[in-house]
């Protein structure tokens, strides 16, 4: 971590226009954070001592010297994301760009016991001593699943898609000698997309796998809700008396729009659906195309509920990139307000995304405390 004597309010808003901004000059600096030109060299040297800054090419002069750019150091720190689900295991390496250096999906049926959260850290291990990293630069370690958790971001206050205990912070922290957290996997996939975009403006996530969840990102922050359940939108109705949702209650859009609705044709292969749908495959066509419809009502809820752009991603979501102005299409038919479709979009994180997101808290904190 960064050195207590260096984390002046100078030290850190210089570091977070660079950061935001990608490169500075000292005059801009100066200029935007109102501070003296010989304040912004001092802090611009011991962000450079501490690895986070260092100097990049020079602007275009517009007459004189060119003046040199200061741009942030990617790899100064790292962070860690693991995602859980009910039969994979993945875990991810970001940097302070967000980039995905690198990623790890096994096989892995979800146990609440003690042989598998002890095979999760030996995965963790050799995951990171294949990288060879400095462990200072180590933020932190999030955890991702299928499960509302609670504010203190340790306490799952509801799991059915997998089941878990409300110890299991306590039987990670046993095996897992990082700090980490636990995070929803859809608010967490919502995250990383918007902290990709760089916009400011609302955005939903709408989480398409074996399970349907989501996110409402505001200014770059979860909405939580009063409850911590804000964004289920699996669980709205989208067919009164409809088919049976694995919660109990019926029509739930998880019930027609879960990738098993389409992966089931397959034998539980989503790509192998995918596959036959690009060939032509008239069943598959039909078969996605209602898939596709109960998609837009609730897409289009989504819309005339939140007024911003929706994305779709998990494994579904994935794949929609090459369906994208069809889809638009059926939403647009069912909007009264609008003629275009253009503000659903498809993912950026095509792969572990919850991941990525869950990793991008620690990279969000680290740049705000400085």
């Amino acid at each position: 971590m960064t050195d207590k004597k260096y984390t002046t309010r100078d030290f850190g808003n210089i570091y977070r226009m660079i950061y935001h901004k990608k490169q500075s000059s000292r005059q801009q600096i100066a200029e935007t954070l109102g501070i003296s030109l010989p304040t912004v060299t001092q802090n611009l040297k011991l962000l450079s001592e501490s690895g986070l800054v260092c100097k990049g090419g020079a602007f275009e002069s517009t007459g004189g010297r060119k003046a040199n750019s200061f741009q942030f150091v990617p790899d100064a720190r790292y962070a860690l994301g693991i995602d859980i689900t009910q039969n994979h295991l993945s875990i991810v390496l970001i940097n302070l760009n967000l980039d995905l250096l690198d990623k790890r999906r096994m096989r892995c049926a979800f146990e609440d016991t003690g042989s598998y959260y002890e095979n999760l850290a030996a995965e963790v291990e050799a995951f990171l001593k294949e990288h060879d990293l400095d462990m200072e630069k180590l933020l932190g370690v999030g955890i991702s699943l299928p499960a509302i958790i609670e504010e203190d971001q340790k306490t799952i206050s509801y799991a059915t898609v997998i089941q878990i205990s409300g110890s299991i912070y306590e039987h990670i922290r046993t095996y897992l000698p990082y700090p980490f957290l636990l995070f929803n996997d859809a608010s967490s996939a919502g995250l990383a997309e918007s902290w990709l975009s760089k916009s400011s403006k609302p955005i939903v996530y709408l989480l398409l796998s074996n399970s349907v969840g989501g996110s409402l990102t505001i200014e770059g922050k979860i909405f939580q809700g009063v409850n911590a359940r804000a964004s289920e939108f699996g669980h709205m109705c989208i067919v009164p008396h409809g088919k049976r949702c694995y919660c109990g209650c019926y029509g739930c859009l998880d019930a027609y729009c879960s990738a098993k609705n389409l992966s089931d044709f397959t034998d539980g292969n989503l790509e192998a659906f995918f596959d036959k749908l690009s060939s032509g495959n008239l069943g598959y066509r039909r078969m996605f195309d209602e898939y596709m419809d109960y998609l837009a009502v609730a897409v289009n809820n989504l819309r005339m509920c939140y007024d911003c752009d929706v994305i779709l991603g998990g494994t579904v979501g994935s794949h929609m990139a090459d369906y994208i102005k069809q889809f638009r299409r059926k939403a647009a038919v069912l909007n009264p307000f609008e003629k275009s479709g253009d503000y659903i979009k498809s993912c950026h994180y095509r792969t572990e995304a919850s991941a990525v997101g869950a990793a991008a808290h620690y990279v969000h904190q680290f740049i705000e405390s400085l």
